[in-house]
């Protein structure tokens, strides 16, 4: 009975010696063909460069990305296959029309008092403008910023722009579908930002956009708050120091890349410059981001407004909630001190709404 009890025993930790070694090298597979992926999230995460010491360049690891990007690559080709294939048989075209959004509405009735585009009275020079497959020009300064924004009937709006735009995109593309029938193109991704293009390319993302969407007819960029970080600039070499010179020139050829790309193909530019946040260190940092994008938006002759005057912030100050015109206190910011309540949401939507002038069309809805 013992003996018997014992070879049962064996069986079943031999059984569950099985399972864990299968879940390990699954695991590590995984692990190979997403190394890419997971080193890109690493350095977002913690802003260092995660690569496994003395296997990071070896050619027998490295070919588990090289797999996956062929992978990738052949899975693109045959999708581009099948829709070429559609399209040879496609019956004519119809038109769709942009799926409806859920209803948000953006109170109106007592506004905060409109904020313009902040003059500039000193222009730093321009860094290097970053590459792009369509654009290469370098920047060169227009002779002055259009006194508004100005959009007519068919024309987009193309939200940019990390979790701030996410909040807020839904309140002002429902303002602009429900009253001026203007429809909107909405890629606002949360953790997203200038810095760490290897995880998401924001001026690749508008490139393409721009180039894929002829109707857009202004550009809303809101983003900051996952930036003020040291900056990768290769494989293999040292990231780049949050402020240094080689961090801004860097950081400022990304912002140009943005503009380059709306100049081109004649895109207005609102863009916002992050709040005040409450941790004094991140909104000092927001603050140095706010006057690089100021600087650059001038150059390219586009509009800067901070979002500070929508919620109310003088100077450097901070406050989780905002005064109304009858004396009562109202939540603005949510308890992290970054992110906004639906009711601040609103009130920035509301604000860079009243930046844009609507030629000929009547206003429909609330």
């Amino acid at each position: 009975m013992p003996a018997s009890n014992s070879g049962q025993l064996l069986r079943v930790q031999l059984d569950a010696a099985k399972a864990l070694y299968a879940i390990v090298v699954v695991m590590g597979i995984l692990f190979w063909l997403n190394q890419d992926s997971i080193k890109l999230y690493c350095q977002q995460k913690y802003h260092q460069s995660c690569e496994l010491p003395l296997v990071g360049q070896a050619p027998a690891w490295r070919l588990g990305a090289s797999l996956t990007t062929a992978l990738g690559a052949a899975r693109d080709s045959f999708i581009a296959s099948l829709e070429s294939d559609k399209q040879g048989v496609a019956a004519p075209a119809t038109t769709v029309l942009a799926p409806s959004m859920p209803v948000v509405t953006v109170d109106l009735e007592q506004p905060l008092p409109a904020a313009r585009p902040e003059p500039l009275h000193r222009v730093a020079e321009p860094g290097a403008s970053a590459p792009l497959p369509v654009i290469q020009q370098a920047p060169v300064p227009l002779a002055q910023t259009a006194s508004s924004v100005v959009l007519a009937a068919g024309d987009q709006v193309f939200l940019v722009g990390d979790s701030l735009m996410q909040g807020v995109a839904p309140h002002l593309a429902n303002s602009l579908r429900k009253r001026y029938q203007i429809n909107t193109v909405n890629l606002s991704r949360q953790s997203t930002g200038l810095a760490y293009p290897g995880f998401f390319n924001w001026p690749q993302t508008v490139a393409d956009t721009l180039a894929r969407e002829p109707n857009i007819r202004l550009m809303v960029v809101f983003l900051g708050p996952n930036d003020p970080w040291d900056m990768p600039q290769g494989k293999g070499k040292p990231f780049l120091r949050f402020k240094s010179a080689e961090w801004e020139l860097a950081y400022r050829a990304r912002i140009d890349a943005i503009l380059e790309q709306a100049r081109a193909r004649n895109v207005q530019v609102i863009w916002v410059g992050p709040p005040n946040m409450n941790q004094p260190r991140l909104s000092a940092a927001m603050a140095y981001l706010s006057g690089l994008y100021q600087q650059q938006t001038a150059l390219f002759g586009q509009h800067f407004v901070s979002a500070n005057p929508f919620l109310g912030y003088p100077d450097e100050q901070f406050s989780f909630t905002v005064q109304t015109p009858e004396g009562k206190r109202v939540k603005v910011r949510y308890d992290d001190g970054v992110h906004f309540t639906i009711t601040g949401q609103k009130m920035i939507a509301a604000q860079v709404l009243s930046l844009i002038s609507f030629a000929g069309l009547t206003v429909t809805g609330h």
